[in-house]
């Protein structure tokens, strides 16, 4: 297998990183208004120089590079690296913001990645422009660059439409993946609009609109306020749940949705069973709110909002998970690591997944009473799958939890709390961005590392980020 692997072509994937790089600069002129509204020049200075620098660099990449036709593994690489250029390039501008680099470092991966992880303790001692560009952050990370660039750059026709495949299921991809992501990007923009313009509605002051708009579509879930959004009423939270819903759901579902109306919608397996499990979720808290923890104070409002949060993925919530018993940060571990549906903003293992493994094992139990002759179908959602989709689907699964299970292992041996290690671990990974309270500036510099690790992996998944990381294929024997 490994003398079939072909390595990837440096020069191309230099080519469409410098792409991705000059949109990436161009980007950061967005929030620099933020730093002129705010007369906070130097998260001006630092978002135009910076922003500058990398368009710069991406047009000197782009241009000292041919740009050729892009095979599937090497588009795999690009996806996976731009979350790591991003985050390299926003940690200075977060250092602007007064965090020290590692720190900074990680807030970036956290909002490129859409997690929600953070070493602001105080959100009210950083700029307001520096809350503001992690909320966009996470608007660019929850579409991804690669569609954005496919949108803006591509021409149509370009076998650079390769790329979406690594962000959407390839069955749901239309003939124009231009097309596509120009649809996509159009109805993503209208949903945040939507948002922003519904919060202002029900009192939200305008630039926590601006910033729970741009997070709660793409399910990133910064909040404003070291209490997340305890300090919001109810109908504010009523305005922001149909939205987390929607950006858990398959970004493809939304060009259906305009085309067959909400028949689409309910016939789409992984949205009817996102919607159970989200009701699940909050029945269980309702009881745990009553029982367990109900010297906390929580109510039926803050059991819904969690629930759905939960099963997004979303990050945003009224309740502070370390003050939960611990049955309580047990029930959030399954949502967190379900996620929402293959194909959205959510990160975890993903509905479409679990869909798979059931099936598995219902073929399995199948079998067992079959006669050897039959041949039967394995279908999930109405769909065949071939026997390689399923051994992708459960190698996927088996390196989550090893990864999971190393990471928690990792803070527990160095003296951390077990179920807290599993928690925090599994907001990495899963991009949910609850936490207990680990993930802070006393962190070590190991564990902030590793979290930012999980974090990587989790949004590009297991398999690309194994890809960037095997030498093979960046040093392989090239075959002609």
């Amino acid at each position: 297998m490994r003398i079939l692997l072909r390595p990837v072509r440096h020069g191309v994937v230099l080519n469409y990183l410098g792409q991705l790089m000059m949109l990436l600069g161009a980007g950061l002129a967005v929030p620099a208004v933020m730093g002129l509204v705010t007369t906070e020049w130097a998260m001006l200075v630092a978002h135009l120089g910076i922003g500058a620098a990398v368009a710069d660099v991406g047009w000197l990449l782009q241009r000292w590079t041919v740009e050729s036709a892009i095979r599937p593994v090497e588009a795999l690489v690009v996806g996976g690296l731009i979350y790591v250029v991003a985050s390299l390039v926003l940690a200075p501008v977060y250092q602007m913001g007064g965090l020290p680099w590692i720190d900074a470092f990680f807030e970036a991966m956290s909002s490129c990645t859409t997690t929600g992880l953070s070493m602001i303790g105080d959100t009210s001692t950083v700029p307001r422009t520096l809350l503001f560009t992690r909320a966009l952050m996470q608007w660019y990370g929850g579409l991804g660059f690669v569609i954005l660039t496919l949108a803006v750059l591509v021409p149509p026709g370009s076998s650079a439409s390769r790329l979406l495949t690594t962000q959407l299921e390839k069955s749901e991809v239309v003939p124009s993946a231009v097309a596509a992501a120009k649809s996509l990007s159009h109805l993503y923009f209208a949903y945040t609009l939507i948002t922003i313009v519904l919060l202002l509605a029900t009192g939200v002051g305008i630039f926590d609109s601006f910033c729970y708009g741009l997070a709660t579509v793409s399910t990133g879930g910064f909040p404003t306020h070291p209490s997340s959004l305890a300090s919001l009423w109810w109908p504010s939270l009523l305005v922001l749940i149909p939205f987390m819903l929607v950006g858990a759901w398959p970004l493809t579902l939304y060009r259906r949705w305009r085309a067959e109306g909400m028949s689409a919608v309910f016939g789409d397996a992984q949205v009817r069973v996102l919607t159970v499990l989200a009701l699940l979720w909050i029945a269980v808290l309702l009881v745990l709110f009553q029982t367990a923890d109900a010297a906390r104070g929580y109510g039926a409002m803050d059991a819904v909002f969690l629930g759905i949060s939960l099963q997004t993925g979303t990050g945003f919530t009224t309740v502070d998970p370390a003050t939960l018993s611990p049955l309580g940060r047990l029930v959030m571990l399954a949502p967190m690591n379900l996620g929402g549906a293959l194909g959205s903003t959510a990160g975890a293992i993903k509905i479409y997944r679990l869909l798979v493994l059931i099936a598995l094992v219902r073929m399995t139990i199948f079998r067992t009473v079959l006669r050897p002759n039959v041949v039967k179908p394995f279908l999930v959602g109405g769909r065949s799958l071939s026997r390689d989709e399923v051994e992708t689907v459960a190698a996927f699964v088996i390196g989550y939890f090893v990864l999971l299970v190393l990471s928690t292992a990792c803070f527990t041996a160095a003296g951390f709390e077990p179920l807290n290690s599993f928690f925090e671990c599994s907001s990495a990974l899963g991009a949910s961005g609850f936490t207990v309270g680990l993930a802070s500036a006393a962190l070590p510099t190991w564990a902030k590392l590793l979290l930012t690790f999980n974090m990587w992996v989790g949004r590009i998944e297991i398999i690309p980020a194994a890809l960037v990381l095997y030498p093979p294929v960046w040093f392989g024997r090239r075959r002609r």
